[in-house]
């Protein structure tokens, strides 16, 4: 069983972006930590038109091989839904309605964030179902807001209204997208992370390389916990503005 785990866990691990796309005038980086074998955690970026990039974060509920088939398939309708849907909110409506069967008979369902982000005109419009916050570090703020749009997760019911939002973006701002592993990472006494001391860390090192700034995070959950291992993965995806 553990051989197959792991030959399940290369398989989703070669599914995963090798790299984030390069573009003009962004930086984008990402980080990707399952707990067991394999995890319910994904995320993508899809460029389009050579000016806009797509970034998805979502969490599958479950931590088996069967959370892990779904993830897949997840991939596999987003990835053909790009080039049909033009806004946020079009994508995920129909990723409800296209998985909702297999979701329903898996007794399993999805949260996810999708953003698109236009590099010549600077809006960042983006969508949610039932995903955790993504935080905006804004640097003329100097500090950060949460992002949230109407929807509901994925696989609960057929047809449901997404909302779009959208919102500019300037120079240094930083969008962090990440999983409810970040967050309710716990001490021993059962402390979260939290949403609040993800605020105060991005702000704390907004002006450090994107990659470090994730990779900093990822290191400040882990001794938060106390070198506990994690009791659910952690996924991370930034965008910086330059």
């Amino acid at each position: 069983v553990v051989h197959e785990m792991e030959i399940a866990k290369q398989i989703q691990q070669s599914l995963r972006p090798e790299a984030p796309p390069e573009l003009t005038g962004i930086q984008i980086a990402s980080l990707s930590i399952s707990a067991d074998h394999v995890g319910g955690d994904y995320y993508d970026f899809f460029v389009t038109e050579n000016r806009s990039i797509d970034a998805v974060i979502a969490d599958v509920s479950g931590h088996n091989v069967g959370a892990a088939l779904i993830m897949v398939e997840t991939r596999s309708v987003l990835r053909a839904q790009i080039n049909v849907s033009n806004t946020p909110a079009a994508i995920l409506s129909n990723l409800n309605n296209m998985l909702m069967n297999d979701l329903t008979k898996a007794e399993l369902f999805i949260s996810m964030f999708y953003v698109t982000y236009d590099t010549a005109t600077h809006w960042l419009t983006y969508s949610n179902a039932g995903h955790n916050h993504p935080l905006l570090y804004q640097a003329t703020e100097g500090k950060c807001r949460q992002l949230d749009a109407e929807g509901m997760l994925i696989g609960v019911k057929d047809n449901v209204a997404f909302e779009n939002r959208s919102i500019m973006l300037n120079a240094g701002d930083i969008l962090l997208l990440y999983t409810d592993g970040v967050t309710e990472a716990a001490t021993n006494d059962y402390e979260l992370f939290g949403i609040e001391r993800l605020e105060t860390v991005l702000a704390e090192i907004h002006e450090e390389p994107l990659q470090k700034i994730v990779d900093h995070i990822y290191q400040e959950v882990i001794s938060f916990s106390g070198g506990q291992p994690l009791s659910d993965d952690v996924t991370m995806v930034a965008l910086k503005i330059e």
